[in-house]
């Protein structure tokens, strides 16, 4: 499973990040589902917001122009970025990277808890914003 990028690493791709918009969602505790796709990926997430803190994230995301290499021939992957709103402001990042040129699939499907883990998200009080974005490497 694709799991939130390092700082050090989101910090290179930030730098050279294409961000394409795709349609935004807005909840408090709840589900909210977004299918979208756009050129060099693919895909739907559902992300369901508890009360309690903790958030549910499932779905698929592909890299629709895998290529090979870096930067060749499209050095494009697929990611979807969340942005939350939780108990001390917003949090927001690259949830989810699939580089086909790079991965054994240009598919990842996960299913998984971002508040989970020493780096999770903490306070989770809902979602501000979901867009799935390509990322030229």
């Amino acid at each position: 499973m694709k799991r939130p990028l390092s700082a050090a690493l989101l910090t290179v791709l930030v730098g050279s990040t294409t961000v394409v918009m795709a349609p935004t969602a807005a909840a408090a505790p709840g589900c909210t589902t977004v299918k979208d796709a756009i050129t060099g990926a693919s895909g739907e997430i559902t992300i369901c917001v508890e009360a309690d803190g903790r958030a549910r994230v499932k779905g698929n995301l592909v890299d629709t122009l895998p290529g090979a290499g870096f930067g060749t021939p499209d050095g494009v992957c697929a990611a979807w970025w969340i942005d939350w709103a939780t108990t001390t402001g917003d949090s927001s990042g690259f949830e989810l990277v699939v580089c086909g040129q790079w991965d054994d699939s240009p598919e990842e499907v996960f299913d998984y808890d971002p508040s989970a883990g020493e780096n999770g998200v903490r306070g989770i009080t809902g979602l501000n914003e979901v867009k799935l974005n390509i990322m030229r490497m």
